[in-house]
């Protein structure tokens, strides 16, 4: 365990309108010990809090590391064809690349503000060593972690198209047998679950329902049960996996995978834009959390997650950045502000505003990563000892006039000077004390350069794949059995 810190006479937001001003914080053991006025125990670090806001560390609930080498890919591209090319130009990661994009992205995060993360792991192919080297990144950077390996064993794509009329034969992906993956993802969550005193954790992570078999499905779901673990899988993201989930299921995919008994509180659903207001209650019945990517759906063009509706309803809503060639970067307060922003449309009522937004980026964050009661996402007492401290002289925050709102709206990391994981100091003065970013963001430039050249001129095979996928996401409107 970590020594005591007194961060004296700093304002703490314990959580959207909850502000103690000048209060100041003792941690210990990793956690929150006191919010107040404390008396240095013996041997503690004391750091001056004037001019300083405490805030609890926000929580990026999807993402996908290997993507940190890939930003900018493909523009003007929807969801379909911009896989294609981006598993494409991505090729073959070796472990060195897959630990220097966890390291790059956890820098990036850790700087900002953000102290957990679930990264929904892919990998080109599937293996072991790629899981060890990412966890043992984060391990070494000290953010908090949930790892779900991304595996897929069925790829329903070909059938769809064949109803609709349309050849996609150039877009099949590469898939390995459910027996295989379930094998790997039973040994990676028996080695990695719960090390670091539960700071690392290793999550079930079919990459989604139209690219997984009933027995992967299930089969994950179970050993998540097993070992008392998270589920975490993209959910109905384009009109594309819509019509493939409606005609395998004859309902829609979040319906399937109840079927299956997958749903519980420890699921958690990236995405989830194309739900209807069955599925809407079926997700709060089911305790199950919903990752809203606000960034990366409006840049593919996939829709916009029923947000006010699912919290209507009484579901949790967490907040995830998606990978860097999706949303570009992993800054959350970039998805706080546009959670904050893009549901801005008929009843003002039902808007979102800033103390909700956050709260979406910290406690809503804290139960995807499966931290629903023990105060993760706050800076309550006993809570883990997340946390981040903001200038409040900052550019982000100078001026304000509502905190929770000018926190969503304006900051963007710039105010942000220290941040604590688990009690542990990780950024001081701006700057990561675990990662060195320059040697990291030297390294990440080098494995993008090597990408340049494929991504600026794809091959022919796959300017068909991509051209077929364009052509089938074309047809669906005329043929989808959406409501």
């Amino acid at each position: 365990m970590t020594d005591p810190v007194v961060i004296s006479d700093c304002d703490v937001l314990v959580r959207p309108g909850d502000l103690r001003p000048g209060a100041g914080l003792l941690v210990a053991d990793g956690r929150v010990a006191a919010v107040g006025a404390v008396q240095p125990p013996p041997g503690a670090t004391v750091l001056d809090g004037r001019g300083l806001l405490a805030i609890p560390g926000l929580v990026n609930a999807h993402t996908h590391s290997p993507e940190n080498c890939l930003r900018g890919a493909g523009q003007r591209l929807a969801l379909e064809p911009w896989l294609l090319l981006m598993f494409d130009v991505g090729g073959l990661y070796d472990e060195h690349a897959h630990r220097v994009c966890a390291l790059a992205g956890a820098a990036e995060m850790l700087r900002t503000g953000t102290t957990a993360v679930l990264d929904h792991l892919w990998m080109t192919p599937p293996r072991a060593a790629a899981i060890d080297a990412t966890m043992e990144a984060y391990r070494d950077a000290g953010i908090r972690a949930a790892v779900a390996p991304l595996m897929s064993d069925h790829d329903t794509t070909a059938a769809l198209g064949a109803a609709v009329g349309v050849d996609v034969s150039a877009a099949a992906v590469p898939v390995l047998p459910a027996a295989e993956l379930l094998g790997c993802l039973d040994d990676a969550i028996r080695r990695w679950h719960g090390r670091e005193d539960g700071r690392l954790q290793l999550f079930a992570g079919p990459g989604g329902v139209q690219w997984s078999s009933d027995e992967l499905l299930a089969g994950a779901a179970g050993l998540a049960r097993r070992h008392g673990t998270g589920f975490h899988i993209h959910l109905l993201e384009t009109t594309v996996q819509d019509a493939i989930c409606r005609r395998r299921f004859g309902r829609s995919g979040l319906q399937g995978l109840d079927e299956l008994g997958v749903l519980g509180p420890n699921v958690s659903l990236p995405h989830s834009v194309w739900i209807d207001e069955d599925d809407i209650a079926t997700i709060a019945a089911r305790g199950a959390v919903v990752v809203h990517n606000p960034a990366a759906n409006t840049r593919l063009g996939s829709g916009r997650a029923p947000v006010p509706e699912l919290l209507a309803a009484g579901a949790t809503v967490a907040l995830g950045a998606d990978g860097s060639a999706s949303s570009d970067n992993q800054v959350m307060w970039d998805e706080v502000k546009l959670a904050a922003l893009i549901h801005n449309d008929g009843d003002a009522d039902r808007w979102i505003d800033g103390a909700q937004a956050l709260s979406m980026g910290t406690t809503g964050g804290a139960a995807a990563l499966g931290h629903r009661d023990d105060g993760l996402g706050t800076l309550a007492p006993g809570a883990p000892a997340d946390l981040a401290l903001l200038d409040r002289r900052g550019a982000g925050l100078a001026g304000a006039l509502d905190l929770e709102g000018t926190l969503a709206l304006s900051e963007d990391g710039r105010s942000v000077r220290h941040v604590f994981v688990a009690g542990r100091q990780v950024v001081r003065d701006g700057r990561c004390l675990t990662i060195d970013e320059d040697a990291v963001l030297g390294e990440l430039t080098e494995l993008a350069a090597a990408r340049v050249a494929r991504h600026r001129d794809p091959p022919p095979r796959l300017r068909t794949a991509m051209d077929q996928m364009r052509v089938l996401r074309a047809a669906l409107p005329r043929h989808s059995t959406r409501t």
